[in-house]
This record gives C-alpha cells, sequence and structure tokens, in this order.
C-alpha cells in the first residue's frame, strides 16, 4: 500500500438518514425473537437507551469514484491516487469493474463517550445495549450510503459488487490509514490510531465496485 494525495473528486456528506431496526441491534446482543418476550424490564431498558441513543449520532461520510487503473492478482490500483490495495480477495472482487469506490465513515464521537459513560458509573447493561446500537448505526449508515450510490451508477448501467473492508479476508488492517489518507478523512474527524483502530470507534471504511450490467438474452 503506497499512501498519496487526497483524491480530488472526493465527496464529504453529513446529515446522512438513517434507520437503526430494532431487530438488529437484539441480533447484536445475541437475543432471539424468541426470547425477546423474556426480558421483562430489560426489555423497557433496551428501547429507552436506543431511544436516547440518536442524539448522541452525528453521522458523516467521504467517498470518492474511481476509475481501476489495473486490477492483477493480489494488487489494484485507481487512477488519481497511489492508494494500492494488497489482497487477492479485493482483486478478485473488482476484477471485471470498470471504476470503484473508496469510503469512510463514522457516527461520530458522542455516542462512543457515552458508552463509556456508562461503563464508568457500572451501567453495565446499558452500555453493551448502547454499545450495540451504535454499532448498528454504523452499518445502517454505510448501507445507506452505498444504495443511494447505487441508486445513482444503476442509472448509468452499472451494478455494485458487495461491500468489501479492511481487516476482513486477506486485506489487511493497516489498509484503513491509506484508505483515510487517500480520501482526506480528517475532514470528517476520522483517524487511525498505531493498533489501526479507527476514532471515533463507531466508523467503518470500505471498498465497493461498479460493473457493467450484464444484459440478459
Amino acid at each position: 500500500m503506497v499512501a498519496g494525495g487526497v483524491i480530488q473528486n472526493a465527496v464529504v456528506e453529513g446529515g446522512i438518514e438513517f434507520e437503526v431496526l430494532r431487530a438488529l441491534v437484539l441480533r447484536r446482543l445475541q437475543v432471539s425473537a424468541r426470547d425477546e418476550g423474556r426480558l421483562g424490564k430489560v426489555r423497557e431498558l433496551l428501547d429507552s437507551v436506543c431511544a436516547a441513543g440518536r442524539q448522541y449520532l452525528a453521522p458523516a461520510a467521504v467517498h470518492a469514484t474511481v476509475d481501476v487503473a489495473h486490477c492483477g492478482d493480489i494488487e489494484v490500483s485507481f487512477t488519481g491516487t497511489a492508494f494500492r490495495v494488497l489482497s487477492r480477495d479485493v482483486a478478485s472482487l473488482l476484477r471485471s469493474c470498470g471504476e470503484a469506490t473508496l469510503m469512510a465513515l463514522t457516527v461520530g464521537p458522542a455516542v462512543t463517550r457515552e458508552i463509556e459513560h456508562f461503563m464508568a458509573a457500572g451501567r453495565m447493561t446499558e452500555a453493551m445495549i448502547l454499545d450495540a446500537f451504535a454499532s448498528e448505526a454504523a452499518e445502517a449508515c454505510v448501507e445507506r450510503l452505498c444504495a443511494a450510490l447505487g441508486g445513482r451508477h444503476a442509472r448509468e448501467g452499472r451494478a455494485p459488487t458487495r461491500r468489501f473492508s479492511p481487516g476482513y479476508g486477506d486485506w489487511a488492517l493497516d489498509a484503513q490509514r491509506g484508505v483515510l489518507e487517500a480520501l482526506g478523512a480528517g475532514r470528517i474527524g476520522l483517524s487511525v490510531n498505531e493498533q489501526n483502530i479507527l476514532a471515533p470507534e463507531k466508523s467503518i471504511t470500505a471498498v465497493i465496485g461498479w460493473k457493467e450490467f450484464v444484459q440478459s438474452a
């Protein structure tokens, strides 16, 4: 991976609207629909924490769609940036794509601070619920962004690949630093520490490819 300057057409977006589904929060907490009825007062607490959690979300994203300049067996390069992906999995994903979108997003630092506040006060159930809610918020945010990008590309005859993030498969987690640098993600308050962990914590980096629709005969 080679870091370079910020991609010139990188777009910053704020105020992304999305819904955090209660069922997904429960699933992240490993509570099945069958078990939900036995939660008792914890069920009320869950609804209360999730409702209050929305006030701590400040979603923001930066993304750039670039041409795939080269896609080899394990290396992918793009136009407009020195950033490279070194991953057989990502190379396979993008092999039939003419374009790809690099993205980074966060739901902001306030929700993490509130989780830490609950933990410091010994309110571990609330901390656990809010942590699950915030994780699902980040996922809902990136799904909303991908859907919006998908709609724009569909009008131009392109379909998306699945989303792929550093740390999955053989794409090293340290690639997050290169993604942030290529996008200039500091503009939305995103950074990465020496352990390659994003800050704010509830944040995501990813790539998604765009390929031409295959017309059926």
